[in-house]
């Protein structure tokens, strides 16, 4: 049976002549990921073949049968797609569809003192679907239970106009509730079980309680607080993290990035995410995601009020932006009113204008009559002016 050690040699290696392993790609709690070739097509796949010394332990056997069924049930534009489950050498793997893009944990760094964040439009950008693939789930009774940045792939768009893909992975612990489309599952999680990663756990997680969909929204709350200030709400070793979870309340987030601009009702949204009593968080992730877009344009607002005294470097790309919106569009709200109050009036004078038939037969005939009227006495000033010409022509002659 190979071991970790030589787990090297398997590159190369065919897996029931279905599968070529060409290198490992990453690594979770009950498998390790390669980049493989599917014989039969030529296409690359990501392939997780779980770590050989699980190799007969029924839990984790039965756990990572589940996670092929929860991935296969989910399906949805923001949830990486399984191809097959399969068996080598008494050893599972899930064949999945290969992502080309970067994990949102390497574009934000360790979450350390070399953390990068991520500006508000940029976060709102990546976490909406996320939350759609979340509400999606939890409807199905799936709780993903293991969030963190490194299950969420950011895939570039192709194409000068395509848009980026967004990609949430690995339900290797998901946990399966009720749902009238589903037989009843064997519960795997004993009470008292600690299961996920540990800056990332919600409280009731961290305490090895029940876990629901509104753990998932404590997780998403720890991910958008690093998102927006590079640095994660708890450090430390993973037993003071997990008791931190517990019983400590995270810094300020405009403390922790200085010089960022994170106006308060987004600071708001995220800390009530990460409530340590699941009833004071939010209940969805559609209430979520809607909570953090409200406080979006709340935040555009303000800077677009008080721009006379607000300096540039504090506006923010997309606040610059909604602010030229507002401008273009009450400019062509003002321009169509002008433009039907001037059809109005247009129309108004047209029906004042209108007299009966007689009437407009007489006015068009008045200045004609007129016209020949007037033009009488000018014949008789102008025979006037010959007659006196030709006279004073003949005396001319005459002398």
């Amino acid at each position: 049976m190979p071991t970790l050690e030589n787990e090297a040699s398997l590159i190369g290696t065919t897996l029931g002549e279905r599968y070529r392993l060409i290198e490992v790609i990453g690594e979770g709690g009950m498998g390790r990921v390669y980049r493989a070739e599917q014989l039969a097509t030529n296409k690359a796949v990501a392939l997780k073949l779980l770590h050989p010394e699980f190799v007969g332990v029924d839990q984790v056997t039965q756990r990572f049968e589940r996670e092929a069924k929860v991935m296969t049930e989910l399906s949805h534009p923001h949830i990486v797609n399984v191809i097959e489950l399969g068996e080598w050498n008494g050893r599972l793997f899930l064949a999945m569809e290969l992502l080309a893009g970067t994990s949102l944990a390497a574009m934000l760094g360790d979450g350390g003192k070399d953390g990068r964040a991520l500006s508000i439009k940029r976060t709102l950008s990546i976490v909406r679907p996320v939350f759609e693939a979340l509400e999606y789930a939890h409807e199905r009774g799936v709780v993903h239970r293991d969030l963190k940045p490194e299950n969420i792939m950011v895939i570039p768009g192709r194409g000068l106009l395509a848009r980026e893909g967004i990609k949430l992975l690995d339900f290797g612990i998901a946990k399966l509730g009720h749902h009238p489309d589903r037989p009843a599952s064997a519960k795997l999680t004993q009470h008292g079980i600690v299961l996920g990663t540990p800056a990332y756990m919600s409280p009731e997680q961290a305490s090895g309680l029940e876990a629901d969909a509104r753990s998932d929204i404590y997780s998403c709350g720890v991910i958008l607080y690093q998102m927006l200030t590079g640095h994660r709400p708890f450090e430390g070793e993973p037993f003071d993290v997990l008791r931190m979870h517990l019983t400590a309340q995270p810094r300020s987030m405009r403390e922790v990035a200085a010089g960022a601009w994170i106006p308060d009702a987004m600071e708001n949204v995220v800390l009530r995410a990460m409530s340590k009593r699941p009833a004071e968080r939010h209940q969805s992730a559609r209430e979520l995601r809607q909570d953090l877009e409200h406080a979006a344009v709340i935040d555009y607002a303000h800077t677009a009020a008080g721009a006379g005294t607000t300096s540039r470097s504090r506006l923010s790309g997309g606040a610059r932006f909604l602010c030229l919106a507002i401008i273009l569009a009450s400019a062509t709200t003002v321009l169509g009113y002008r433009l039907k109050s001037r059809a109005a009036a247009a129309r108004a004078a047209a029906a004042a204008a209108e007299v009966p038939a007689p009437a407009r037969a007489a006015t068009a005939q008045a200045p004609t009559e007129v016209a020949e009227e007037s033009s009488e006495p000018a014949k008789r000033n102008a025979k006037h002016a010959r007659h006196v010409s030709k006279r004073a022509v003949s005396r001319k002659h005459q002398r």
